[in-house]
């Protein structure tokens, strides 16, 4: 997903938190809304980080950023490099999903530039892969469904018979049915962590076909 900004021009501006308006005067030119970006992409798996750029677009009087992730409380800082920019590195947690990063550029005088957002995903981390194996053939089942209960998340596998599933730990029991021909059925109880698990599901003919 591409970083969704409230850039200075034309937009709409995210109103600053009360806790950041003691550094505004009245009537002074406050620095220029900086500009939020992820260089190594917009979209990281649960438990890892995220690379963040702040950038002040030219405004050479901005000498830090203030900046938070999922509120707006700006408790967090960094300096600006001689060139306006400052990047950051961030843990995004085990919580999947869109999640917004605030930020201000701030000048020699204390004054905070109008907010700005940017937006990146957190996609859940595979912590169950595995294969559909037809147990009389020892081949990859394409099209089988792979159910796991009692999560009651279902995927249908590939061409190469994998399928991945993304859960909390627990115990659950995994199935797995082709329609065939011939049809198929398979089912095995297992106990998830947090580690990567791979799984072989077999799947034999269905004694009721």
């Amino acid at each position: 997903m591409a970083a969704s900004l409230l850039l200075a021009a034309g937009s709409t501006l995210v109103a600053s938190p009360a806790s950041a308006a003691p550094g505004r005067q009245a009537g002074a030119k406050l620095p220029l809304q900086p500009s939020i970006s992820f260089p190594n992409g917009d979209s990281v798996a649960a438990g890892g980080q995220i690379a963040i750029r702040l950038d002040a677009n030219g405004d050479t009087t901005v000498t830090r950023f203030r900046y938070s992730l999922d509120d707006t409380n700006l408790d967090s800082e960094v300096p600006a490099a001689p060139d306006g920019t400052a990047s950051v590195t961030i843990d995004v947690g085990n919580v999947s999903g869109e999640h917004p990063v605030y930020a201000v550029a701030v000048d020699r005088h204390g004054r905070l530039s109008p907010m700005s957002q940017g937006t990146f995903t957190v996609s859940a981390a595979w912590n169950l892969k595995g294969q559909a194996i037809d147990a009389t053939t020892w081949l990859p089942v394409e099209g089988a469904t792979i159910r796991l209960e009692p999560a009651g998340i279902e995927v249908v596998t590939g061409p190469d018979g994998t399928f991945q599933l993304a859960v909390d730990p627990g115990l659950y029991t995994l199935t797995g049915t082709y329609a065939g021909p011939p049809s198929l059925y398979g089912s095995q109880q297992l106990q998830l962590d947090n580690q990567e698990t791979w799984f072989d599901l077999y799947l034999f003919p269905d004694s009721g076909s």
